[in-house]
């Protein structure tokens, strides 16, 4: 009886582990569900506009080597290796693919961040389910990720998905880690490398999955690992993490670019005093998500005698002191547990603290909180069940009416990314002092043809934080509404902040020309061209501030520097040609001119 009975039994105690876990996952769909179904009405915002919309690399598949071999913003830069701290070519990638089946439509890429974000969701909960054999804690863990309001910029926010899929390898990683550990297989371990080296291409703070695998060993195993062990674990990895190297240096032509350095001016004493006072932020921002911005306009700390070192120093200790007190008591799994998901989430951001000096100012960004809330995740709900454990009645109620918070803020939060114009507003009102959002939210008001506002805004930009962005940006308005004088005013302070953007000199030059002061046109023109060779609408421009002052020669040299850059406005440029040989009474070449013109474009 005992021999056919217990089979039974075991099938039973299965069957219902499988009903949980279902109904688990159900409850972590339904809670992604609802706390982000609206970002589907979303807009592109921010950088989404520039990345998805002016993005030339992804509207079709003929710029793959390009995405591969260069940094991001490269389809904006004149010279592709310059200029950025960034290779994220699986980001141009999932664009170039979401680009070919939605075209210029949002939905269909928040929908895509959403599903990636319930998929987080749904392996971290598998992991500590089936892996580290607790339910709940799966449970209560995956569910305090779903909701997190500090996790709204990197899934609301179509741009922040390289932090949301480097999390997706990451677990990934973690899983197969963990699979290969329990049934070793060599194909569960070519998986664990390929996801390492996926997320490393999605965004590099995934070489953290070493340190924290590491830490995870020596705290569950008491001992390191084995040279057998490093062999087989950490050394693909490390070679993994040299392939990228190679191919981040290549494209950027350095490990990171040095025209991006903001706070050079940090000592390494400063630097120490930065990172405590932005880990201390980190913190304070997972528990107590209420001043959530999605640019926080951070003022370095200079010297020990900083407030905010004292403050930052206080919640730390405060963090500490709850942990070891919260840990009293605790089994030695959970502690363990609780543990290494603080280490989790130091480790996790430590690329953020090592690098503070080229991020800027914008360096607390609420979703480079996103991996490693998961490892705070899963420390904090450790204590909570334990509560629930001693008081049933009083902590389930607590826990749903917590997790319904956090659900209404998430929801609250979204409508902030629902265009530019609530973003903006939103963004300015919280960091005043933040001149690229003023700045953003200038030509966004003038994109909606609210010329005031924008010029409001533009000029408290440059008032708060002068930057040439701003000034060009002032220069176009004031010259649409009429107002030369400023505007000219205007290009010229932009210039001497940046007198290497191609593009104020071109507007400086398209002024002149609308008040019919040609040479001073040609001029700009002509310094623009020098910056920036590659623009055909500038040739053309030069071509018939020349053609009108009679500056023949140098008009036909533009024209023809506009033929060869453009196929497409071929038939411009011949027309274009052919009115400077009629100018000079060459009627053979204006007829020839005009005959190629035709034939291009009858």
């Amino acid at each position: 009886m005992q021999r056919s009975t217990l089979p039974a039994t075991e099938i039973a105690e299965d069957s219902r582990q499988r009903t949980k876990n279902i109904l688990a996952l159900v409850f972590i769909a339904l809670a992604v569900w609802f706390a982000y179904f609206n970002t589907l009405h979303n807009d592109f915002v921010h950088d989404d506009r520039i990345e998805i919309l002016q993005n030339t690399f992804i509207h079709d598949f003929s710029h793959l080597s390009k995405i591969l071999t260069s940094p991001a913003w490269a389809f904006r830069l004149e010279n592709p290796q310059g200029g950025s701290n960034y290779y994220r070519p699986l980001q141009y990638l999932t664009y170039a693919v979401l680009y070919h089946f939605l075209g210029p439509s949002p939905w269909g890429y928040h929908l895509f961040k959403l599903l990636l974000h319930l998929a987080v969701c749904l392996v971290f909960f598998w992991i500590i389910c089936h892996y580290l054999k607790n339910w709940a804690l799966a449970l209560l863990s995956a569910l305090m990720f779903a909701v997190h309001p500090a996790n709204t910029e990197a899934v609301a926010w179509i741009s922040g998905i390289t932090d949301v899929a480097c999390a997706v390898f990451f677990l990934l990683c973690l899983l197969f880690y963990l699979r290969s550990q329990a049934t070793p297989s060599f194909t569960i371990l070519l998986a664990f490398y390929a996801m390492f080296l996926f997320g490393l291409f999605a965004k590099e703070t995934m070489v953290t999955l070493m340190p924290i695998l590491f830490l995870y060993e020596w705290i569950h195993f008491r001992k390191a690992p084995t040279r057998k062990h490093w062999l087989r674990v950490y050394v693909p990895l490390l070679v993994g993490f040299v392939i990228y190297l190679s191919m981040r240096i290549y494209a950027i032509g350095s490990f990171t670019s040095a025209s991006q350095l903001r706070y050079s001016f940090l000592s390494g004493f400063q630097s120490f005093l930065n990172q405590v006072v932005l880990l201390s932020e980190y913190f304070t921002a997972f528990f107590f998500p209420l001043s959530l911005n999605a640019y926080h306009l951070f003022d370095p700390v200079l010297s020990l005698t900083d407030y905010r070192v004292a403050k930052a120093l206080t919640a730390l200790a405060i963090v500490l002191v709850v942990c070891w007190l919260s840990s009293n008591r605790m089994q030695s799994q959970q502690r363990n547990l609780m543990l290494w998901g603080l280490l989790w989430f130091v480790m996790a951001l430590s690329p953020v603290l090592i690098f503070l000096k080229r991020i800027g100012e914008n360096v607390l960004a609420e979703r480079y909180l996103y991996l490693p809330s998961l490892g705070l995740s899963l420390s904090l709900s450790i204590p909570l069940l334990r509560l629930r454990e001693k008081m049933p009645r009083l902590m389930t109620p607590v826990l749903l009416v917590l997790l319904g918070l956090l659900t209404w803020k998430v929801i609250d939060r979204n409508n902030i990314w629902h265009d530019e114009l609530s973003f903006y507003e939103t963004t300015a009102r919280a960091s005043p002092r933040a001149g690229i959002i003023l700045n953003n939210l200038g030509t966004a008001y003038a994109r909606n043809g609210r010329q005031g506002d924008a010029v409001k805004a533009l000029e408290t930009s440059v008032s708060v934080q002068p930057n040439s962005a701003a000034y060009k940006n002032l220069a176009r308005i004031y010259a649409a509404m009429g107002r030369h004088a400023q505007s000219e005013t205007a290009y010229r302070q932009a210039a001497a902040l940046n007198p290497g953007d191609a593009d104020i000199f071109s507007g400086l030059g398209d002024l002149y020309f609308a008040l019919q002061r040609y040479p001073e046109s040609i001029d700009a023109y002509t310094n623009s061209i020098s910056l920036n060779p590659r623009v055909p609408r500038v040739c053309f421009n030069l071509a018939d501030a020349c053609l009108i002052i009679k500056r023949y020669d140098k008009a036909l040299a533009a024209y023809q520097k506009a033929l060869s850059l453009s196929a497409r406005e071929a038939g411009r440029a011949y027309r274009g040609m052919a009115a400077v040989y009629a100018a000079q009474n060459l009627a053979d070449k204006a007829a020839e001119a005009n005959r190629n013109a035709f034939e291009l474009q009858p």
